[in-house]
This record gives C-alpha cells, structure tokens and sequence, in this order.
C-alpha cells in the first residue's frame, strides 16, 4: 500500500477515464442517452476538481438577442449566479444564459481533421454569442461605460474606458473555449497547418483557447519571438504552436481553467433579467382597481 498520494496518478486516472466514458457514451443508441452518459461523468469527475464557485454543466448556451450554440459537452458556469433552463434534464434541451458561462469545451477520443473542424464550429457558436453590455454612466468621469464583474461576484466595477468590457478584444471578457482529446491521429505538422488553415475562417475571438491532448501534448498560441505563451490569437501571438509529446497535460488544462474561473470576467448581474422580464409583459393595463381604505 503506497504511503504518499500521488495527485499526477491520480489525475492521469481521472483524465483516461473521462476519456474513456465519453467513448463510451459515443456508443450510445439514443442522443438523449448520449448526453445523459456524458453529463454524468463530467459532473462527478471535473467538478470536483474545480472551485466551488462553479457548476458543470452539459447542453447549449443562449444569449438575450435570441441566439443558441449547438449542443456543447463541457459548460462550466457560476453557481450562484447563472439561472439554467431545462426541460427534463435532457442536455439537448438544457439552455445556460452566456453572461454566467465561463468555460465550454468538446471532449473527443481522439483528434484528426474532422473532429478539429467540429472542435472550431461548436467553439464558434458559443463564442459569437453576445454578452449584454449593459451601460452604467461612470462616478469617476461621468461617461457612459461598460462595466465588468468577476465571476462568482455580484460587484460591477467602475472602471475607466480602457478597462470596460469588451469581449471582442479582450481574451479575459471572453467565454474561454478549449477541446480535451485523448490522442492524436494526425501528423503535428498537419494538425497545426489546419488549425492554421481554420483560423482564417473565423474570427479572433470566436476560435478554441487551449487544446489538450491527453496522450500527446498541447496545441495553443505564442509569441514566437518573446518565446511566450498566448491563449488566444489576438495581442501579439504570432503563431500556433504544437508542443512535443509531454506528460500532465490534464493537469495544464486544468490550471488553465482555474486561471480563467478566478481572473476572468463578464458583464453586470443584471443582465440576467433580460431573459426573464420581457416575457412578464405590462402589468399596468385595464384591470380592475380598488382604493386602500
């Protein structure tokens, strides 16, 4: 019996196993069965490595222009804060508001092409997806401004022009968006010329952040120059790169999404009422009326 606990065993044994259930849920005969298999083992296994501020979840993601992604694997979202609509508990009927979505992401058994071009378009459904940058007029400046929060908080934070929200061109204003793989079936120098390839076909913000490669490496971004990491192809990040084969990348992943889950940001509370108040109608209408004696 081993005396000392081993936390990269015991990650490595999660990470084949999720790996593992999805496969085998891929098997399924029904999407609903499908989706059930996979929610199932995402919440007991990936939320228990993530703060308690946070839910895990599995369905699709809505904004309040009237807007759905397709059907995403991973979806972590604020606990407190998020409302989830969902009819039956079946993930293909399960909605989550983007404002309290932090993170999504697409398991697959193994990477090639096709399953890195499913990777981009189910990225890009949520990512496009619009937050509501809801106005507040400054105490500091007194100009009208979009405010941010972090998640898990209900404060908005004045803040100066430069600092507002801005998910267009600010990878931290952004749902992050990542694919956790179990191998890969392709050449390294193929997979990067088509991730290249894919990024041309969407826009900056709308692309993956990170992908994880059990059983190989990672694919993300960089400064090639400052030989610096990049999540995201805006900034400065010149270059896709393509790690060698390494160990821990589960573990990366998960960093990275704890990073995201404490540093990142989204728009004011009150932009979840947009998804409930406009169906409440007038209130004020022809009813009938009595004085309080």
């Amino acid at each position: 019996m081993a005396t000392n606990f081993d936390i990269n065993a015991y990650l490595n044994h999660i990470a084949q196993e999720l790996i593992r259930n999805y496969a085998f849920a891929s098997d399924a005969t029904t999407p609903s069965l499908i989706g059930g298999a996979r929610e199932a083992e995402v919440r007991k296994k990936l939320s228990t490595l993530l703060p308690r501020t946070v839910s895990v979840g599995t369905g699709c993601i809505i904004d309040s222009y009237g807007n759905t992604s397709k059907q995403i694997d991973i979806i972590i979202y604020e606990k407190e804060h998020c409302p989830v609509f969902s009819i039956n508990d079946h993930p293909e009927s399960t909605y989550f508001p983007c404002e309290g979505v932090i993170a999504v992401g697409e398991v697959k058994s193994s990477l090639d092409g096709k399953e890195l071009d499913d990777i981009f378009s189910k990225i890009n459904s949520v990512k496009s997806l619009q937050r509501y940058p809801y106005p507040s007029v400054s105490e500091f400046t007194g100009k009208t401004i979009i405010s941010y929060r972090h998640y898990g908080s209900t404060l908005s934070w004045d803040c100066a022009e430069e600092e507002q929200f801005d998910q267009k061109s600010k990878k931290t204003d952004q749902i992050f968006g990542f694919a956790f793989c179990g191998n890969l079936n392709l050449e390294p120098e193929t997979l990067a010329e088509k991730y290249t390839n894919l990024l041309k076909k969407y826009e900056k913000c709308n692309v993956p952040n990170l992908i994880s490669i059990l059983n190989y490496g990672l694919v993300i971004y960089m400064n090639k120059a400052k030989k610096s990491i990049r999540y995201w192809p805006g900034d400065d990040a010149d270059t896709v790169y393509v790690t060698s084969k390494r160990d821990n990348n589960f573990q990366y992943l998960l960093a990275r999404l704890n990073e995201v889950i404490q540093k990142g940001r989204t728009v004011e509370v009150s932009a979840f009422n947009r998804y409930i108040t406009p169906s409440a109608g007038n209130v004020l209408l022809d009813g009938i009326y009595k004085n309080i004696e």
